[in-house]
């Protein structure tokens, strides 16, 4: 790891030291003043942001771009990974924790390796992270004697928990979220089977989700029940039937999933203001 200035007027950034009785635990601390780090992470890195910092990162070897990290959140950026950020606005300053196995293992219940392969996340906001922001500022701000070992160990095995908490409730909501990727998947498992008898549970299972978050996902994207889309597209497809074939209703119906003939016409008519019969003539 190497950390530099960004330029000769600016401090230079404390190196990571490391915290007295906590084998695997290092920090560095620094302040409102602009600065140039680049490192090669070989350890798990969390960075709390005691204040808004201006910059232009980049993450391995990709090109720079400009990048806020807002005030009172977390970043993490796990092992393997390399960056280089130059902040030329810098309010307040950060506090940075690395964590190698020796501390995680310590500490942790759980494999971070999920995380690790999602790459680095900032501006991480959630009440607990921001109350440990603040306490953490605070005390940046009071203090002008070296910074207690035993308190650097609590706030940084805070800021894992709590960070990684965030990170974990995160995951699990995208994964339980009907996507764009899983409504196209629910729009043509619908059409392959439109002629059977789709029970919801059947659908979200297919999907993998929850019936509640493809009700939802299905009524935010259409409008409609989960249910009523089903018909929706029995009907749709009751339609291009008629117009390109001139099966027996029964067999139309049939064909559509609909229970009956009788059932089919009704919600026909119900939604084209027509009978399948008189559609099919003027079509």
């Amino acid at each position: 790891m190497s950390v530099h200035s960004a330029q000769s007027a600016a401090g230079r950034i404390d190196r990571f030291k490391a915290v007295a009785g906590a084998p695997g635990l290092e920090y560095c601390i620094s302040g409102p003043r602009p600065y140039s780090l680049e490192l090669s992470n070989s350890s798990d890195m969390i960075c709390l942001l005691l204040g808004t910092i201006v910059s232009d990162t980049s993450y391995d070897d990709g090109p720079a771009a400009p990048f806020t990290f807002r005030a009172e959140t977390a970043a993490f950026h796990p092992r393997g990974e390399s960056m280089r950020i130059d902040a030329h606005e810098v309010r307040h300053g950060f506090i940075a924790f690395r964590y190698a196995d020796a501390f995680v293992n310590r500490i942790a219940d759980r494999s971070a390796e999920p995380l690790r392969r999602a790459g680095s996340r900032s501006n991480l906001g959630a009440d607990s992270i921001r109350h440990l922001v603040r306490y953490a500022r605070q005390k940046a701000q009071a203090e002008t004697r070296p910074a207690d070992p035993w308190e650097m160990q609590c706030v940084a095995t805070l800021a894992w928990i709590e960070t990684t908490r965030h990170l974990e409730r995160a995951a699990r909501e995208r994964k339980s979220a009907l996507t764009d990727a899983g409504f196209a998947m629910l729009e043509a498992y619908v059409a392959d089977n439109i002629d059977q008898n789709l029970a919801c549970a059947d659908i979200a299972a297919e999907l993998d989700l929850p019936v509640r978050v493809v009700f939802d996902g299905v009524k935010a994207r259409t409008g409609h029940s989960l249910y009523r889309y089903v018909l929706e597209k029995r009907i749709d497809a009751a339609a291009r039937m008629l117009r390109a074939s001139s099966a027996p209703l029964v067999d139309v119906a049939v064909a559509c999933g609909f229970s009956s003939q009788q059932h089919m016409t009704a919600l026909f008519s119900e939604r084209l203001g027509t009978t399948p019969l008189r559609y099919r003539k003027s079509a």
